[in-house]
Formats: structure tokens, C-alpha cells, sequence
């Protein structure tokens, strides 16, 4: 029998749930623009509600709204006696959070925080409980988001490091090949040849590292020949102990900024 999964909130996060979800759910959307709405009706054939009929038909509920948005979408929830876990994939919001818009209720309460690969259903999604969410509860939960790509449950106290490392994640890769590619360039490739050299390089070298016996360490110094083109290059990338301190004091800086927003 298929699950019943409420989804409030239909932006890129919450269309890679669906995206992932619709095929063996059946899936009810609050979403307030009337052009996402439609768009997802038409390419995922899944029913578009309020507010109120979404949360009433819902065995899940997931919240994918915009964390300023999140008050007046609570309030809705409350007033249909919602009392289920929730799920939340809202930046910067804790668990406790939701549970004091809850008062007098032990409403469970996931909080999630994946990153954008989850667009393709390649993404890492972390997730923590709250006061009154169950080992249950957080399966089920790890369930519905393992439609997106991998888990990995975390404490609460740790979501601003994931958000630096994991959910920030992205951003990082795309500016080393960003970066890769004007390189390339500037060596004196075409824009579609730096593309294709320096993308399979890189997908190739992901694929080698997930599959290999071997961590990251030990794989550069089987590419790294002693006196060789690689070390040349490395031996730039890791002058002094800058490279580390760089990733460093972003992954600091990221992780601050996180910690900021969710107050």
C-alpha cells in the first residue's frame, strides 16, 4: 500500500523529494505559487492542496518552506491537530523550534539538512531527532529521505559542521573546477574541450575514490611521481600549509554563519 506523504513547500528541495518520492507514494503538495504548483501537478501527476487538506490527508508531513515562512506555515499546522512527526528540511531551525509551536503537544520532530546533489538523488542528507522523536521515528524519516541519496544520522549540536561541510559542500567543488576550467583555458583549450577534460576527470577521479580500497591520501601519492608533473602541481597547491588552512577557515566560517541564522 502506498504512503500518504504531505509536502509543504515545492521549491528545489522539495521538488527533489517528490522527484524521488512519486513514483511509490502518493504525494500532496501545499505550494503557493500558483506556476510551481501547476508545473509540479503536470510533471509529477501528484495532487496539489492547501495547507489544511495537505496536512489532513498526510502519514508524513514534510516542511521544505523558507525558514521566515515557517511561523505562519506552523500555525496552519497546529490548527489541524497535526500530530504526527515532522519532518524539516528548513535551514537554521532546531528541532526545538518547531516543538514550542506545538505547546502541550510531544510532536516528533526530524530535522534534516541535505545538500543540492539531492537534485539527482545523489545527495547526503543528515538528520537528527528532537526531545520527542522516536529510533521509529528517525528510520522512518531516513526512509523517505533516502529517496534522495544517502543518510547519516547526526546530533543536533553537529548540524552547523554538516552545513559547512556537507550542505555547503557543493559550492566548493564547483569553485575548484570553475577555477579548473579557467586554468584550462588559459593553457589554451577551447571552452568544450576543458569541459570534457577537466568534468571526466573529475567524475572519474569521485567514481575511482568511492570504489578504491584506498583513501584520498593514498590515491594523490599513487598519482604524485617523485619528480614527476603532479608533484610540480602539488608542490604549488600545498606550499606551506596554506591549502589546509584555507579549506580550514572556510569550513570555520561557514559553519559560524550557520550557527548565526539559526538564532
Amino acid at each position: 500500500m502506498k504512503k500518504i506523504i504531505g509536502i509543504i513547500g515545492g521549491g528545489n528541495m522539495g521538488e527533489a523529494l517528490i522527484k524521488g518520492l512519486h513514483r511509490n507514494n502518493r504525494i500532496f503538495v501545499a505550494e503557493a505559487d500558483r506556476r510551481r504548483a501547476s508545473y509540479l501537478r503536470k510533471k509529477y501527476r501528484l495532487t496539489v492542496a492547501d495547507i489544511n487538506t495537505t496536512v489532513e490527508e498526510a502519514g508524513i508531513l514534510i516542511l521544505a518552506v523558507k525558514p521566515q515562512d515557517m511561523p505562519a506555515v506552523l500555525e496552519s499546522v497546529r490548527a489541524c491537530r497535526w500530530g504526527k512527526p515532522i519532518i524539516s528540511i528548513a535551514a537554521g531551525l532546531t528541532t526545538r523550534f518547531f516543538e514550542k509551536h506545538f505547546p502541550g503537544l510531544k510532536i516528533p520532530v526530524i530535522r534534516c539538512m541535505p545538500n543540492m546533489p539531492a537534485l539527482i538523488g545523489e545527495g547526503i542528507t543528515a538528520v537528527c531527532a528532537g526531545k520527542y522523536a522516536t529510533p521509529a521515528d528517525l528510520k522512518s524519516a531516513q526512509s523517505v529521505l533516502s529517496s534522495v541519496g544517502e543518510t547519516v544520522v547526526v546530533k543536533e549540536s553537529m548540524i552547523d559542521a554538516v552545513t559547512a561541510v556537507s550542505g555547503s559542500g557543493p559550492a566548493y567543488v564547483f569553485l575548484f573546477v570553475e577555477q579548473w576550467m579557467t586554468a584550462a583555458k588559459k593553457l589554451g583549450f577551447k571552452e568544450t574541450e576543458s569541459r570534457q577534460l577537466v568534468y571526466q576527470t573529475l567524475i572519474g577521479s569521485a567514481h575511482l575514490l568511492e570504489r578504491s580500497e584506498f583513501d584520498a591520501a593514498t590515491l594523490r601519492a599513487k598519482v604524485t611521481s617523485k619528480g614527476g608533473t603532479t608533484q610540480a602541481a602539488m608542490e604549488v597547491f600545498l606550499k606551506g600549509d596554506s591549502f589546509e588552512k584555507l579549506m580550514k577557515n572556510a569550513l570555520l566560517a561557514a559553519k559560524k554563519r550557520a550557527g548565526e541564522l539559526a538564532k
